[in-house]
């Protein structure tokens, strides 16, 4: 193998490595909010509800990463991230001005 196909290589695996460490890292941010959330949305008695919450981090990764890629090619990166602010943004104001899990939509069915 030459140099330049060594480089590549070794860049294409440090990006996804990092994918995976920062994927990681999300994921024990949210395990660690979980005794807060349990307790200020009163769900500790079900496994179900507090399943179906941790679930739906998981889900929502997956579904931002199926529909961004193709996005990303269509439409380029700048303005793919301008709009991915401005959804964190509405949903960071939304999460902090919930009371009750139930006001969540996504958490009507469980």
């Amino acid at each position: 193998m030459n140099r330049k196909k060594g480089i590549y290589l070794l860049m294409i695996s440090i990006v996804s490595a990092m994918g995976g460490l920062l994927f990681g890292y999300d994921w024990v941010v949210i395990g660690g909010a979980k005794p807060f959330y349990e307790v200020f949305f009163n769900i500790t008695g079900s496994p179900a509800m507090q399943g179906w919450v941790m679930g739906s981090a998981i889900l929502g990764c997956l579904l931002g990463v199926m529909v961004s890629g193709s996005l990303s090619d269509r439409y380029g990166r700048k303005p793919l991230l301008t709009v991915a602010a401005a959804i964190f943004i509405v949903a960071s104001v939304g999460t902090g001005a919930v009371n009750h899990i139930y006001s969540l939509p996504h958490h009507r069915n469980v």
